[in-house]
């Protein structure tokens, strides 16, 4: 036993406040990476749906980018795909022209982008993120990460209320009365989504058909990428503007999560994010993502040996032809019920900024930048919410109803494009970010420059 343990690493017999240098037992570590790809589903699973590209090539190159962003950063995080960019390819996989050779071309042209200001910043240094982003702009971005993601949990809860709050309050039970260093504790959304899954499964509401129908082992495929400019440069934008922000974010969030200032990395978590993210072109583009900074919160395992093994596994996973549609089966109301949670942990650790960088709200540009990103958080979030649900209606929907509710339905329509220029529609996050920047360099511009 002791020569497997020697083998294997194991440094440690904690089940909580697990350092990132840290490794626990090998089964452990393989349950705490199982629940990290789970929790990770929606990026490698419902993503790829909607961008209409191989979820068993997202499920390959998620876990190959997060390997290299392991071994080149040192950073406890999962790479998956970011939503900010569906938008643009499913733009480009259901066009006439577009092909999935295009996508991989603007998934490189977004890599390359990344890299880029990752060298600009290695050369000019990190401090200037500060002085753009203090903690108190910071601090409302990892808030917005995770409110902004909660219409697209609220959205799968609804679908089944009961399943929803079933394994909603499994986690919460699991996460919180449960001794720390316990089985249950260690594991609260895996063991949630298990017994929400195991539940809708006994009550008839899981189609296993794609499972049996699906192969057992499957090759990922490799496509030849295509580069233009119709594709690359809005990826490019995108990825300069809502996936920055939401790089740096998670960067900040994952650090006060930790304990650990990670901003001095900045430059490196950038390049290895961009190297990770154009080497996954032939499956859907690769960065840091929020929902697993959730689990962190709850369960306090940071050991980097956990996510280098969720990689590993996740790679595998794009063999296993069956596996795809095994998670794929999984009701919307478990995966609702669960994000739910990992959503709002993330926003607590943006709460928790303003205590461990000890933010001065007694400032009044401080309490200026809380209140407007606040408001243009809160118009995000409608917008969310809103945009799915009127955004199909069309006049001839409205022709039978009364005129006072087709007025107010154009109005509600009017809001949710308030964000849209075009055909690009600005990320809600990306919005919060800028009205934050841009207010601190208006209020605080003597103190920046005095810097």
């Amino acid at each position: 036993m002791n020569s497997l343990q020697k083998l294997w690493g194991q440094n440690t017999d904690k089940t909580y406040d697990v350092k990132p240098e840290e490794v626990m037992g090998f089964g452990r570590t393989l349950w705490q990476a199982i629940q990290h790809l789970l929790t990770a589903s929606g990026a490698n699973i419902v993503a790829p749906i909607l961008m209409h590209v191989s979820a068993s090539m997202a499920l390959f190159t998620s876990g190959i980018a997060t390997i290299i962003y392991i071994l080149l950063v040192g950073v406890p995080a999962y790479m998956g795909t970011s939503f900010s960019y569906i938008a643009v390819i499913s733009s480009v996989t259901t066009s006439d022209w577009g092909s999935l050779g295009m996508v991989g071309g603007g998934i490189i042209a977004a890599g390359l982008t990344t890299i880029l200001i990752g060298l600009i910043i290695r050369f000019i240094g990190w401090q200037w993120i500060n002085k753009l982003m203090p903690p108190v702009v910071l601090a409302m971005v990892v808030i917005s990460i995770g409110l902004l993601l909660a219409p697209t949990a609220f959205t799968e809860a609804a679908s089944n209320p009961i399943l929803a709050i079933i394994t909603f309050g499994l986690g919460v039970i699991f996460a919180c009365k449960f001794k720390r260093n316990s089985f249950i504790s260690a594991l609260p959304i895996l063991l949630a989504i298990v017994i929400g899954y195991l539940v809708a499964l006994f009550t008839g509401q899981v189609d296993t058909t794609p499972i049996g129908a699906a192969p057992v082992f499957s090759l990922p495929k490799f496509v030849v990428p295509i580069f233009t400019a119709k594709v690359c440069v809005p990826m490019a934008l995108v990825t300069a503007t809502a996936v920055l922000m939401e790089h740096l974010g998670h960067l900040k969030g994952t650090g006060s999560i930790v304990g650990q200032d990670y901003m001095p990395r900045t430059w490196k978590s950038l390049v290895a994010d961009g190297l990770a993210n154009a080497l996954s072109w032939s499956g859907t583009p690769s960065v840091t993502y929020g929902e697993n900074m959730g689990v962190f919160a709850i369960t306090r395992v940071f050991s980097l040996r956990v996510m280098m093994l969720a990689g590993v596994l996740a790679a595998l996973a794009g063999f296993m032809g069956k596996l795809s549609p095994l998670i794929l089966s999984i009701p919307s109301g478990v995966l609702g019920g669960a994000t739910f949670l990992l959503f709002g942990m993330i926003a607590w650790s943006g709460f928790n900024l303003f205590q461990t960088e000890k933010i001065e709200m007694s400032k009044k540009s401080n309490q200026i930048l809380v209140a407007s990103m606040g408001s243009m958080m809160i118009v995000a979030i409608l917008i969310e919410y809103l945009r799915p649900i009127i955004g199909s209606i069309n006049t001839k929907d409205l022709s039978s109803v009364s005129t006072g509710l087709a007025n107010s339905i154009h109005t509600l329509q009017n809001f949710t494009n308030t964000l849209q220029f075009g055909s690009f529609a600005l990320p809600g996050l990306v919005a919060v970010s800028l009205v934050g920047i841009i207010l601190h360099l208006i209020l605080d511009w003597k103190e920046i420059t005095a810097k």
